[in-house]
């Protein structure tokens, strides 16, 4: 496949899934239909179009492409419909959420080089793509954000988009390099998940404490 084939790919899977985990967490909260699509659509866009503004390239890219309003849309009606099928909606989300950290990871850091973005400031936008919809979507319900709890989340982004962005500097192909650092990001932060490893702390405590 053409790199633009698998960024458009992505793209689409990134969104359905990050919608599925706003819609989930919606549905944990009894919102109504139009509170489940809505949420569902702040958190499938909204990492992007904080990056898009960093980088102030307007319009921010769901307005130039209004199919991830309905892919969004397709994503809170599948969180929906499958509520039967699901034993634990905090589960479901908590995959979903991690794919779509994977693939966004990824789209962040190939936009923030497409728009001239030094490396370091494309890892960074990677980060900020794949957990701010993330924290939107939190901050709304009003839960406590995923990117603030103990276990590894903005770090796997982190990890993922710099694989990316290293993969390129190697020369190695755009496609091949998008798929393996998804895959990279995904695979941390599964084990995070599974094994629940926590992110390192190094704060020292207090004198009370001591």
């Amino acid at each position: 496949m053409e790199p633009a084939q698998i960024f458009a790919a992505l793209s689409a899977i990134g969104l359905f899934v990050f919608a599925i985990s706003g819609a989930l967490t919606a549905l944990r909260n009894d919102m109504d239909l139009f509170g489940v699509a809505m949420i569902a659509f702040v958190t499938g866009v909204g990492g992007g179009t904080i990056r898009d503004v960093l980088l102030g390239s307007f319009p921010v890219w769901w307005i130039a492409s209004p199919s991830a309003v309905l892919i969004c849309l397709a994503g809170a009606a599948a969180a929906t419909l499958a509520q039967p099928l699901i034993d634990s909606r905090l589960k479901a989300l908590i995959w979903a959420d991690a794919a779509g950290l994977a693939v966004f990871a990824v789209l962040g850091a190939q936009a923030a080089l497409a728009a001239d973005a030094p490396p370091m400031i494309a890892i960074f936008m990677g980060a900020v793509t794949a957990t701010f919809g993330g924290v939107v979507r939190d901050v709304l319900l009003n839960e406590p954000p995923l990117i603030l709890k103990q276990d590894i989340y903005a770090t796997a982004a982190l990890i993922g988009a710099g694989v990316y962005v290293g993969l390129l500097a190697l020369g190695i192909g755009e496609s091949v390099s998008a798929v393996t650092a998804a895959l990279v990001t995904f695979a941390i932060r599964a084990a995070a998940i599974i094994f629940n490893i926590p992110s390192p702390k190094f704060a020292r405590p207090r004198k009370s404490e001591l």
